[in-house]
């Protein structure tokens, strides 16, 4: 039996190199991201939990809707195709509602 090397290249090495290829700087940047944001999301969470302001709730939330807002546009791009437009609108409104709660987190009284 001779092991083709070509063949092995081709069927099993390739499409680990197109992945890294179609990784641009945009999706390399949304990856950091998402993660930079579920971490504050994280430590926003743990912070509550000790001293119950209901601020650090809302900014909970807004880091929490940040890493989906992430995950809407990655998934828009390379699963749901749901069209430019749709995802424009989808996203425009998360970042309002982020706007929202920093503001509410800043003017919130505990």
């Amino acid at each position: 039996m001779i092991l083709d090397l070509g063949a092995v290249h081709g069927q099993f090495i390739a499409p680990l190199i197109e992945v890294d290829e179609q990784l641009g700087p945009q999706e390399a940047l949304d990856i950091a991201i998402a993660i930079f944001s579920l971490v504050l999301l994280a430590l926003s969470l743990s912070a509550y939990r000790r001293t119950r302001l209901r601020r650090l709730l809302l900014v909970s939330c807004a880091f929490g809707l940040f890493a989906v807002e992430v995950l809407i546009r990655q998934l828009d791009d390379f699963v749901f195709n749901v069209g430019f437009q749709t995802a424009q609108i989808v996203v425009g409104v998360m970042e309002f509602v982020i706007l929202l709660l920093f503001f509410l987190a800043i003017v919130v009284r505990d």
